[in-house]
């Protein structure tokens, strides 16, 4: 195997200056208007098992669950914890991110000053620094914003540990080169785990130790190897313990998948790699129902192309020019094996598969760019030509960000675009922050599901004791205290039958357009307008719910409950069943409120159609679960328990008067 030697280019005080100056753009385009960001599920999920990681109620082994059904790892989870433990404000966390990613262009610059030379480093850190689509990827709570410094970190570690290390046997390795050598592979893993994507990547690391195996020290590669299995072991629990409760996940995923159907061959990651080479396309993730009025808005010049012409031509200058081509596996595989790999479309291609790559191909731009500025004539003043030209396109980029804020700020987006930005969810925030209960309506309760029952328990953490979803029919919560209300946009006119919106609101705007938070303050629960309530001697179940009362009432019957706290990981179905003469009449089954929502001392009704009431003479009311994984297909029934707590039955029966 040739030995591969190259130069490797020292930092000097105005190469300081350079890195603060692509930081303070990077930094500028990355936290200008942080509250232009969207905080919508995913966001929301991964927060609330970060702040319950921070209050010790769990100490997770998985994260939420991918779009394969597959949970993701729960390093992400770790990470988030790190601002959520200093502030329970989303905003806190939102900035987290955005300065980490801060740090991710210093990386990218490092990487290319340190072994590609001043000018390539300079315009690939500003590239990098005003990219849109890096822009975009660096600025919310979404496991993929965050993945790519700890991948920039593991390659500079890789390369400094590797790649400048003295053969064995040929000089004295620094402690330094040691050191980086046995954090590679576990840096390398932990923005692995953060998105299933960047596995594409693993091959890198494979590459460059085969290249410098002769400069592998065998105790850092031991060193490595048992970090690496503590990074993975939570994960690796996690799954086994997924894989026990549900065998089948794995199988249901593979199943799911495209490739089930038989690969097809499409050029999808090729145009996800051209928007993020370019800039171009934004608007078909933030906007896709509005991408002509948006261009319209904050049309993006026709001069970004010149950007992924550098970085084609960068690509040729890696392979041609000797003193670089010994880099050029390592680059080109970071660069294009992601899309490559995703050609046969085993599975659906979404442009945030190609994270990772972004600085790749920011780096190309930057080898290109600073190869043809050393080409031109006049010497000094054609490059400083070259590389102002090319300066003033990155400021169009950055120029267009700043609009493309606005426009996502100032105008209604439809599904699944740019959500609410969060610095509107904050005003509601702060002007509920002296209620320690909050109802919420909205149009769904489930935390997987449905994106306001997760947003606002995380919003209200530390501020309210207790915030719970209800849907728009079949619930109704009468909290014990004072408490807010919260209409959701996505909740229908007079949800609950008008009990908690009989009064005038004060009104929260979201963007023009769309339709806004209300929000409506008790001092005390209102008054049930329905059917009176025919009170029976509680009957306890054991998962924490009291059965009090009931009624039947033109073919609905409505259940009291009083509730202890919630479990969040437990829901149950609840059956109203009436007989009339051992013969069951009528039959009401559907989910009970689900106990993420529950808290001490609430008083519930439940309510809906039933057949058989004029009739029947008793009615049994049950709770139960719908066993999944191994359990697939059983009901698993709560317990009634007698004074003593002992369980009695799994059926409260009730006689009709």
């Amino acid at each position: 195997m040739p030995v591969f030697s190259m130069r490797v280019h020292n930092i000097t005080r105005r190469d300081w200056l350079t890195l603060l100056l692509i930081l303070f753009v990077a930094g500028l385009l990355r936290l200008g208007q942080p509250g232009i960001v969207e905080f919508f599920h995913d966001e929301a999920m991964l927060s609330s098992l970060a702040q319950d990681m921070v209050d010790g109620k769990h100490f997770p082994l998985t994260g939420i669950n991918s779009s394969t059904g597959i949970p993701n790892p729960p390093i992400n989870v770790y990470i988030m914890a790190l601002p959520y433990a200093i502030s329970s404000d989303p905003q806190v966390a939102t900035i987290f991110v955005m300065l980490l990613n801060v740090l991710g262009v210093g990386l990218l610059w490092l990487i290319a000053h340190r072994y590609f030379g001043k000018t390539t480093a300079l315009i690939t850190g500003l590239t990098y620094a005003a990219s849109p689509w890096a822009i975009l990827y660096s600025r919310k709570i979404w496991a993929q914003d965050f993945h790519t410094p700890f991948l920039l970190l593991a390659l500079f570690l890789g390369l400094y540990g590797f790649w400048e290390a003295p053969r064995r046997g040929e000089g004295r390795v620094s402690r330094w080169q040691i050191t980086a050598q046995a954090l590679c592979l576990p840096t390398m893993l932990i923005g692995m785990q953060i998105h299933f994507a960047a596995w594409a990547l693993v091959p890198m690391y494979v590459v460059l130790i085969v290249m410098r195996h002769r400069r592998v020290r065998w105790g850092a590669l031991v060193a490595s190897a048992l970090l690496s299995a503590l990074v993975l072991l939570p994960y690796g629990l996690g799954l086994a313990q997924t894989l026990q409760d549900d065998p089948t996940r794995v199988s249901a995923a593979a199943e799911r998948s495209t490739a089930a159907e038989g690969l097809n061959f499409d050029n999808a990651s090729l145009e996800a790699v051209i928007a993020l080479a370019t800039g171009y396309g934004v608007e078909t993730w933030v906007a896709p129902n509005q991408t002509e009025d948006m261009l319209a808005a904050v049309p993006p010049p026709a001069l970004w192309w010149i950007i992924g012409g550098a970085a084609l031509l960068g690509v040729g200058v890696l392979l041609w020019q000797a003193s670089l081509r010994p880099l050029a596996p390592i680059v080109l595989i970071w660069a294009l094996l992601p899309p490559l790999v995703l050609l046969p479309q085993w599975t659906p291609v979404y442009i945030h598969y190609f994270i990772a790559s972004i600085p790749a191909y920011m780096l190309l731009a930057g080898i290109g760019v600073a190869w043809l500025s050393r080409q031109v004539p006049l010497k000094q003043a054609g490059r400083a030509i070259i590389l102002g030209a090319y300066l003033v396109i990155l400021v169009t980029q950055g120029l267009w960000w700043r609009g493309a804020l606005r426009y996502l700020d100032q105008n209604a987006i439809e599904p699944p675009g740019f959500s609410v930005p969060l610095h509107y969810l904050e005003t509601i925030r702060t002007r509920l922050s002296r209620y320690n209960d909050v109802v919420v309506l909205s149009y769904g309760m489930s935390w997987s599901l449905h994106h306001e029952s997760v947003v606002w328990p995380v919003m209200w953490h530390i501020q309210s004791k207790c915030v719970r979803t209800l849907v728009p029919d079949g619930y109704a919560v009468f909290p014990d205290g004072p408490f807010a209300v919260l209409k959701a946009p996505d909740a229908p006119n007079d949800p609950v039958r008008g009990l908690y919106t009989s009064d005038t609101p004060v009104i929260y705007p979201a963007r023009p357009g769309e339709t806004p938070y209300e929000v409506y303050t008790f001092d005390s629960a209102p008054a049930w307008s329905g059917p009176d309530i025919t009170s029976i001697e509680p009957i306890r179940f054991d998962m924490g719910a009291t059965l009090t009362g009931y009624t039947l009432d033109g073919g609905t019957v409505y259940l009291e409950w009083q509730l202890r706290d919630g479990r969040d990981d437990l829901n149950y179905q609840y059956s109203a069943q009436l007989f009339a003469a051992g013969e069951r009449v009528g039959q009401y089954d559907t989910v009970f409120w689900q106990q993420r929502h529950w808290c001490a001392g609430d008083r519930l009704l439940t309510w809906g159609p039933i057949s058989g009431d004029d009739t029947a003479t008793e009615l049994q009311v049950s709770l139960y679960r719908i066993g999944t994984g191994s359990q697939a297909g059983q009901f698993l029934n709560a317990n009634v328990l007698d004074a003593a707590g002992a369980p009695s039955g799994q059926y409260a029966v009730i006689p009709l008067k």
